[in-house]
């Protein structure tokens, strides 16, 4: 099956990523992440919003992870990159296929003063199942093992369950402490990718207490681990 591959952002249009004021919220992730107050975009119908990029931040600084993967560029990714890079921990690996998303990944790095903490791949869009995935040749780029996994892409138009292959593809790189962060957990296709790795990865656990703001958070049980 072949699927369009247009550009994802093209599709949204410029004022679908209009962001919204910075909040209280906005600004205290901010004063995190010790950044001027408007330095980054906040909310909007794009951009994550406050409470889940805290989250994120709350997951690395408690997790200490050293190898970071997303699976997707944005405001997200550079998040991570900066609360790593404030850690001085290694740099963030980000996988996005739109060129137009990897220019406004690189923008948001340098808004957030992490432009050395993140190595962004451009992996274009595969046929994978009935959807598209990231191209398996650049997997070679990817730490042999990963503490931290963001699921952020590709993006919905990418097939019915555009965030599942991150399970086959990735899961098996995820060190036995491993932690996968799934965004928009709330959508549809997310609640299917959710339920299809609970099957099929019964060593992956979910961690509901850890979640907030659309964000499943799931973790490799010692015990379980194949």
């Amino acid at each position: 099956m072949t699927l369009p591959r247009t550009s994802f952002l093209r599709h949204l249009g410029t004022a679908v990523l209009a962001p919204s004021e910075t909040g209280a919220s906005g600004r205290a992730l901010m004063d995190r992440l010790t950044l001027a107050p408007d330095a980054l975009p906040m909310g909007g119908n794009w951009y994550p919003e406050e409470p889940a990029l805290e989250r994120l931040v709350d997951l690395v600084e408690t997790g200490k992870p050293e190898r970071v993967v997303c699976c997707g560029g944005g405001l997200a990714a550079a998040v991570l990159a900066r609360a790593q890079a404030q850690a001085g921990r290694p740099a963030v690996t980000v996988l996005e296929d739109d060129p137009a998303a990897i220019d406004l990944t690189h923008d948001l790095l340098t808004d957030a003063e992490a432009s050395t903490a993140a190595n962004v791949i451009h992996a274009e869009l595969q046929d994978y199942d009935k959807g598209l995935w990231y191209d398996r040749g650049v997997f070679n780029l990817l730490p042999a093992e990963i503490d931290f996994l963001m699921i952020d892409g590709p993006g919905h138009f990418a097939g019915p369950m555009p965030r599942w292959p991150a399970g086959p593809e990735l899961f098996g790189r995820l060190a036995r402490d491993g932690v996968v962060v799934l965004d928009d957990a709330n959508r549809v296709k997310q609640k299917k990718a959710l339920k299809k790795w609970a099957e099929a990865y019964p060593w992956m656990r979910r961690d509901k207490k850890a979640e907030r703001a659309g964000l499943a958070v799931l973790r490799s049980d010692h015990e379980g681990w194949s």
